[in-house]
Order: structure tokens, then C-alpha cells, then sequence
């Protein structure tokens, strides 16, 4: 008999539509965010507001709702269901994490403690036909999340150096009296400082969370995405070398107004966006003349 009941209550779970469930989801996220992890929500939100360490932090939400957006039609037809345990155990993931994360002090380990068990909800609430369809927008979102302190500045210190060196040798390249001295740069009518905000870590981050969006709607299979996520770093230190050389040739030829803070921005998005625009053609072209040869 007991046995009977609980199958007619799995029934009833399973009878539910959308807008039980969404209610319900929405309910358990709004209660974990409240009661579990408020603080590191907070913290995050800060981090994205305030660009700490990126530039693409407030865009990243806004592409996962307009994937979801864009799939509306597929999440429809998914079938809804229950997956109870696989769902149980991403949530049980989750909270170890969370559980871990207390030691430290980055935000980085309890955010993604908090995406991880979002995850598990989506799948025990809504059931693995729908995670699928949405398990790209949902996972994206760990795009916003900042890179531990350590990490980022090994990171940062190494595209510094290579930016760095390369773009001396480019300006060089076009006979400008350019002398450098570790990150100190010597020019004829001022001297510059190539400081961590300066060293193309931002772009190498842009970049490659721009990557991992149009990886999956322009590529086919797993190793056209991974390369095109790969792309995004030696794209990245060609438009942080272009960036330097076009700051040092401002410099050199304009004065040195040319290194405060507007114009420095202006020339980094102009250099940022052109870049973008040539590599995405550039890989347009190259798919097309591959398609081609295929078909031929």
C-alpha cells in the first residue's frame, strides 16, 4: 500500500507543468539565495559591477538570456521530468563545495558552489530532456565569475611580459625611438608604465568568454569548439601588442595626452572591436572556403 502511494505521488510530480515547476524552481534558487549565499551573491554582483580583473562580466548574463531566449522553442518541446538522482547528487556536489570554500577567502569556489547546485535544481526539478537544452546559457554564466587572486596575476604577468616585448619590437619595427626598461617605457617626449590593468590580461579574458558563445553557434562538434576557444589567445596577444604599439605611436607622434585615461580607453576598444571584426571574418572566410573544398 505504501508502496502504491508513492508511485500515484511520482505521478502527480510528473503531471506538473511549467509553471508549478518555474515557480518552484524560482522559489529554491530565491531561498538559497537568501539564506545560503547572500554574501557571496553580493560579492559577485560587486566584483561584475565594479569590472574587477574583466570587462565582460555584465555582458555574460545577458548572452545566456538571450541563448535561452533563442531556444525558447526547444525548451518547450523538452520533455519535463524529475531526474532525482542525478539531480540529488549535483546538489550534494554543490554544497561540498560550498563546504570547502569556507577555508579561503575568493569568492570564485562558493559561486561556483552556487551554479553547481542551480544546476542540480534544474535537473530534479525540470529533469535531464530540459537540462540539456539549457545546459549551455546555465554553465556560460561561470564566465562572470572572477579568477582567484593568485591565478589571475600569474596569468596577468605573463601576457604582461609577452605584450610587452612584443609590442617594442613592433614599434621599433617602424623606426620609432622607443627604448624599454623592464615595464618602463622610454620614448622621446614621455615615459610610460605598462602596469597589470595594461597588460592584455582583460583582452585574453574577453576574448575567450567570447569564444565559448560563438564556438557553440557557429561550430560543429567538439573539436571545432575546442579550437576555436584556442583561437582566443593568440588573438588576444596580437591585439594587446596592437593596443600597446597604437598608445606608444599616439604618444610619440600626438604627445603625451595620448596616454590618459580617455583616449587610452578609445584606443583600446577601437583595437578591441577591430580585431574582433577581422578574426571573426577571417574565420567566416576560411569556413566557407573549407565547405567548399568539401562539397567539391
Amino acid at each position: 500500500m505504501e508502496e502504491k502511494s508513492e508511485v500515484i505521488e511520482a505521478e502527480r510530480v510528473l503531471a506538473l507543468g511549467w509553471r508549478p515547476r518555474l515557480l518552484v524552481l524560482g522559489a529554491l534558487l530565491a531561498g538559497l539565495g537568501a539564506l545560503v549565499y547572500p554574501a557571496v551573491l553580493r560579492e559577485l554582483a560587486l566584483s561584475v559591477l565594479n569590472r574587477e580583473g574583466s570587462s565582460h562580466g555584465l555582458f555574460v548574463p545577458l548572452v545566456s538570456g538571450w541563448f535561452l531566449w533563442r531556444e525558447r522553442g526547444r525548451i518547450r518541446r523538452a520533455e519535463l521530468g524529475v531526474s532525482l538522482l542525478p539531480g540529488s547528487l549535483v546538489i550534494a556536489a554543490g554544497f561540498v563545495l560550498l563546504f570547502v570554500s569556507r577555508r579561503g577567502t575568493e569568492i570564485a569556489l562558493p559561486s561556483i558552489s552556487f551554479l553547481t547546485v542551480a544546476c542540480g535544481l534544474v535537473l530534479l526539478v525540470l529533469g535531464s530532456g530540459v537540462f540539456r537544452v539549457v545546459s549551455f546559457p546555465l554553465l556560460f554564466l561561470a564566465a562572470m565569475i572572477p579568477l582567484p587572486a593568485t591565478v589571475y596575476d600569474q596569468v596577468a604577468e605573463w601576457v604582461r611580459a609577452v605584450n610587452t616585448g612584443g609590442s617594442v619590437c613592433l614599434t621599433q619595427a617602424l623606426h620609432v625611438p622607443i627604448y624599454r626598461q623592464g615595464y618602463t617605457i622610454q620614448l622621446p617626449n614621455g615615459s610610460l608604465f605598462v602596469n597589470t590593468s595594461c597588460s592584455g590580461i582583460r583582452y585574453l579574458l574577453s576574448y575567450l568568454v567570447f569564444s565559448l558563445p560563438y564556438g557553440y553557434l557557429f561550430k560543429r562538434g567538439l573539436t571545432a569548439r575546442t579550437l576555436t576557444v584556442l583561437a582566443a589567445l593568440p588573438v588576444s596577444i596580437v591585439a594587446s601588442v596592437l593596443r600597446l604599439s597604437s598608445i606608444y605611436l599616439a604618444v610619440y607622434f600626438i604627445g603625451p595626452v595620448m596616454a590618459r585615461h580617455r583616449p587610452h580607453v578609445l584606443l583600446s576598444w577601437f583595437v578591441f572591436l577591430g580585431v574582433l571584426v577581422l578574426a571573426i571574418s577571417g574565420d567566416q572566410y576560411i569556413s566557407r572556403m573549407w565547405e567548399k573544398r568539401q562539397r567539391a
